[in-house]
């Protein structure tokens, strides 16, 4: 009789060793490896492509601002020490703020020492920065699914990479915060998974450092002290060690990122800041009966409706774009619904089903926004497409999701979704095509917008007429592109009654507003208009005592109806408020000429022709006139001269 041989059971060592063994034999690996870096470079060429027509853009919005204006920034390297010790708003002249984000501003300085200001540099920037946020979008993505979902994830980052609420960010230089803020906070999960996964030190001080120059780049990436340990406690699961490592390193870098932000922003007041205000989020100052709760819920309602359907989409959603309503309104009744439903069906979703992904896109998208929710507290703005830049990731993670439970019949599988020749089915491009076209195309239009402040201003004025902070900023563009001296007359003078309709326009919506004032103020000093330049400069200025436009203007009006006397402190104010106002020495000067006090007028003449070198044909004839005045004949005849290379016509009295 043949006796039988018990064949012992393999133990999980040997089960391990036999498929390693086995994956080092199959060469669909390398395929595998192979088809991700394609994927990666298909986002990458797709975003890059998506915005190249930004190159073609100039300075928008606040770019000027924050970059050509910027007197730290135009330091260059040698103002990266103080930049890194300074409020965000250190070099802007609107002054300090309570806000510490020093690595885009790094940037900056660091590009305007190499290129100068060149608009294309920095949009070049933005676009590669975007096109790398989507790539480490994709690879955390498809980490977070363990490989086996592959083309969910590089369709989440798909529609990430062409959804048009992103032009903001991307098509607006200023915004570069946002993408660092993004493309670190990302690179640090990267990295965070690969330590969780192999136990290098190395990877983790890498996700550490990444995580804190995000921190850096901007406050948005304080949520990821939440997304941190929900990735490692509830979907990258088995090491509880390098999951509570992870959560530490997160947290201990935020701790040293707030101690830097103490010290830097010691003795500045918090709460808003002069940015803030100018920003307008209408919930700083709740009119009587109305509800803050119930207008923030709106918002947030908002937020849903343009990741859904972006259009139309805004520089600023300013008052009153999205009015003041309380909770008898449908749509705050919706959104409540809305949030709710989310919040319910993440937390069920979370405790019944282990790594449930349904649950980590709301959980993301909920945890991100929460921030801008204006019910934590009061961001800068009521509501910003750039607001929803971290956000969107979850709805994106869910739209995927969607496709692939209606378009892929295998989702049951293990391996569903996850070959290259899975995007290729005809169901799946079906849907896909004309969301990227319709989206891409919505996108690549939407950058032209953001050509410059004119093209973008008076765009989304038209969508939103009702908006009193575009209406004013039209309103000025149109005044500052006054001084273009190769304008026609019959041009000037429409782009002045155009100026002053958009500027009544907002007064209209916002009566107690000084800026509009202030430029209504400098359209009818043009127009030689001086009652109604008086009556809106002394508006502003008691709306605003620190306004410098309506400072200025109201200087102008006392001057040309000759109240020289009243005309001469208000110019010297002005200069106060702002020293770069060098060329109010010729205004004063002129207040003098009038007032027959020629040495004060010579005296500030010069001092003017000293500050602006640039203009030397009228200087010249004044300062002649005023050594004229004197009695000092030659100095009269040298300026007399000197006026006559301009103006063979010239001649003394």
């Amino acid at each position: 009789m043949t006796k039988r041989v018990k064949r012992k059971p393999l133990n999980e060592q040997s089960v391990s060793a036999k498929n390693k063994t086995i994956e080092k034999t199959v060469p669909v690996a390398k395929k595998g490896i192979s088809s991700k870096v394609k994927l990666c470079i298909v986002l990458g060429i797709l975003s890059f492509s998506i915005y190249s027509n930004t190159l073609r853009n100039g300075y928008a919005v606040d770019d000027n601002l924050f970059i050509t204006r910027n007197s730290v920034v135009n330091m260059g390297v040698m103002g990266i020490t103080q930049l890194l010790a300074s409020p965000r708003m250190k070099g802007v002249e609107t002054g300090n703020n309570d806000t510490y984000r020093p690595t885009s501003f790094i940037m900056f300085a660091v590009e305007k020492e190499l290129f100068g200001f060149n608009p294309t540099t920095g949009h070049l920037i933005n676009i590669i920065l975007f096109s790398a946020c989507v790539v480490l979008l994709f690879l955390f993505l498809d980490r977070l699914l363990e490989h086996k979902k592959t083309v969910i994830a590089f369709i989440a980052a798909l529609l990430f990479a062409v959804h048009p609420i992103h032009t903001e960010v991307v098509a607006n230089i200023k915004s570069r915060d946002e993408l660092l803020c993004f493309f670190f906070a990302f690179w640090s999960l990267n990295s965070f998974i690969t330590y969780f996964a192999n136990g290098k030190n190395i990877r983790l001080v890498v996700g550490f450092v990444a995580l804190f120059l995000s921190f850096l780049s901007k406050e948005t990436s304080v949520s990821f002290i939440a997304i941190v340990p929900l990735v490692f406690f509830f979907y990258r699961t088995g090491n509880k060690r390098r999951s509570i490592t992870i959560t530490a390193a997160a947290v201990i870098g935020f701790a040293i990122f707030l101690g830097i932000r103490t010290i830097v922003l010691h003795g500045i007041a918090p709460g808003h800041s002069a940015l803030a205000a100018s920003a307008d989020n209408q919930l700083l100052n709740v009119p009587a009966g109305a509800s803050r709760l119930a207008t923030a819920i709106l918002t947030c309602g908002y937020y849903i409706k343009l990741l859904f359907i972006p259009h139309p989409l805004l520089c600023s959603y300013s008052y009153s774009t999205i009015p003041f309503v309380n909770f008898g309104n449908i749509w705050v009744l919706l959104s409540l619904t809305a949030y709710l439903s989310l919040i319910v069906f993440a937390f069920y979703r979370l405790i019944k089903f282990k790594k449930d992904l349904w649950a980590f896109g709301v959980l993301f998208y909920l945890i991100t926004i929460a921030l801008f929710s204006n019910i934590v507290f009061l961001p800068p703005a009521l509501f910003a497409e750039r607001f929803v830049f971290f956000a969107s990731v979850g709805f994106c993670l869910l739209i995927a999701l969607l496709i692939e439970k209606w378009l892929f019949s295998f989702s049951k599988s293990e391996n569903a979704a996850n070959t290259l020749s899975d995007l290729s089915r005809s169901k799946v491009l079906l849907f896909l095509v004309p969301i990227v076209i319709v989206f891409g195309s919505m996108t690549v239009s939407r950058n032209y917008d953001w050509k410059d402040d004119y093209s973008l201003y008076s765009t989304d004025v038209e969508n939103a007429p009702q908006n009193s902070r575009m209406n004013i900023a039209l309103g000025l563009v149109l005044d500052n592109n006054l001084e273009n001296k190769e304008l026609r007359p019959d041009v000037k003078s429409q782009m002045i009654e155009k100026g002053i309709g958009y500027l009544r326009s907002a007064i209209g919506i916002t009566p107690a507003n000084a800026d509009a004032h202030a430029g209504l103020a400098h359209f009818y000093v043009v127009k030689k208009m001086y009652d109604s330049a008086e009556v809106h400069a002394k508006m502003a200025i008691m709306l605003n005592t620190m306004n410098v436009i309506a400072t200025e203007n109201l200087g102008l009006t006392y001057c040309n109806t000759k109240r020289f006397a009243e005309a001469i402190p208000l110019f010297k104010k002005a200069m106060q408020l702002n020293p770069k106002l060098d060329a109010e020495y010729r205004n004063i000067g002129i207040c003098y000429l009038g007032m027959h006090q020629y040495d004060s007028a010579a005296i500030n003449l010069k001092k003017a022709l000293a500050a602006t070198p640039e203009n030397p044909k009228i200087l010249y004839g004044q300062i002649a006139i005023a050594y004229n005045g004197m009695g000092q004949i030659d100095s009269a005849k040298k300026y007399e001269q000197l006026t006559r290379q301009y103006d063979p016509a010239f001649r003394l009295r």
